[in-house]
């Protein structure tokens, strides 16, 4: 179960004093979200939070925003938002005076990226994008499974898409080098 890999990292991060060595930075310092915030958190959309992610924040919520609505909320947003910020950051970055040989508008840039998921409907589910390495993670909250967990989208420079974990307790388990890459 994903809820117990999430223990597993949070034991192993407690026994190193809150801290790791990741291959793209250091972890450290974790802060826990507050036990009654915790205790009526929900998605944007009001569905619960899946058991692996209530565990971490219990430990640390320093990679998460939460609403400081009545009842809180954990700030997700469509994954179609999520990729034209992608499309604005990477046209952003452009060299000055670079001439696209396939220039595209940002819209068309994620349209062409929704067509690239495993399932183009994912395209308006909530999803926040979690800390990255060579790779970029979104936590999908399509569809859950029957523990209530959702599956992380692996996404490679961009361009290929594909289901990556099962879970968010299975993504802190490779993140915190507890299993091999998926």
């Amino acid at each position: 179960m994903s809820r117990d890999r999430t223990d597993e990292v949070v034991a192993h991060l407690r026994r190193n004093g809150g801290r790791a060595e990741l291959w793209f930075g250091e972890f450290r310092d974790p802060k826990p979200l507050d036990a009654s915030a915790l205790a009526s958190l929900t998605l944007p959309d009001g569905r619960p939070l899946p058991p692996s992610l209530s565990t971490w924040l219990a430990f640390d919520a320093t990679w998460f925003r939460v609403s400081p609505d009545s009842p809180p909320r954990l700030d997700a947003k469509p994954l179609r938002d999520i990729l034209m910020d992608w499309a604005i950051a990477s046209a952003r970055a452009m060299p000055e005076g670079y001439e696209d040989p396939y220039p595209m508008t940002n819209e068309q840039a994620v349209e062409a990226w929704i067509e690239l998921l495993p399932n183009p409907a994912m395209a308006d589910a909530l999803a926040i994008e979690l800390p990255a390495g060579d790779q970029d993670h979104i936590l999908l909250f399509h569809r859950a499974d029957r523990d209530g967990e959702y599956p992380i989208l692996g996404c490679h420079k961009r361009f290929e898409f594909w289901f990556k974990y099962d879970s968010f307790g299975d993504f802190l388990a490779h993140y915190f080098g507890l299993t091999d890459p998926a």
